[in-house]
C-alpha cells in the first residue's frame, strides 16, 4: 500500500518548482481558504490553549475553511482533558481530527531486536 501524500501546503516550494511534472496532479487539490486567525472569543483559556497546541501541531497548513472542525476538535477535546466525554463524542473527535489530516492512516511499529519475541526457529 502507498503512502498517503503530503498536502501541498507541508511542501517546500522550491520542490514544487523544480519537480513541475511529478506535483501536475495536484493542481486540482483543494486549497485553504484565508487565515485560520485567533482563538474565538468565546473559548475558555484551557480551550484557547489546546487551540494553539493543535495548530502548533498540525501538520498542514490550516486554512479559514477549517475553522469551525478546529472550534469543534478544540470543544471535544477539552472534554477529552477534563475526563467527561462520552465514547460517541471520542468518535467524533477522532473524525473530526482525521479530516484535519491530523491522524495517520497507519503507523508503523517498528520494534527493536530486545523487542520481538524469540522464536525456537533462531536458534537453528
Amino acid at each position: 500500500m502507498a503512502r498517503p501524500r503530503s498536502p501541498e501546503s507541508s511542501l517546500s516550494p522550491d520542490s514544487l518548482q523544480i519537480n513541475k511534472r511529478h506535483y501536475i496532479a495536484r493542481r486540482n487539490e483543494p486549497k485553504t481558504a484565508g487565515q485560520l486567525g485567533a482563538p474565538s472569543r468565546w473559548l475558555s483559556k484551557e480551550q484557547k490553549k489546546i487551540w494553539r497546541e493543535l495548530v502548533k501541531n498540525s501538520p498542514a497548513v490550516l486554512g479559514g475553511n477549517d475553522r469551525t472542525l478546529l472550534q469543534v476538535a478544540v470543544v471535544l477535546k477539552s472534554k477529552l482533558e477534563a475526563g467527561t466525554i462520552e465514547n460517541a463524542q471520542i468518535a467524533q473527535l477522532l473524525s473530526v481530527l482525521s479530516k484535519l489530516g491530523m491522524v495517520p492512516k497507519e503507523r508503523t511499529s517498528s520494534q527493536s531486536d530486545d523487542e520481538k519475541e524469540k522464536s525456537e526457529w533462531d536458534d537453528l
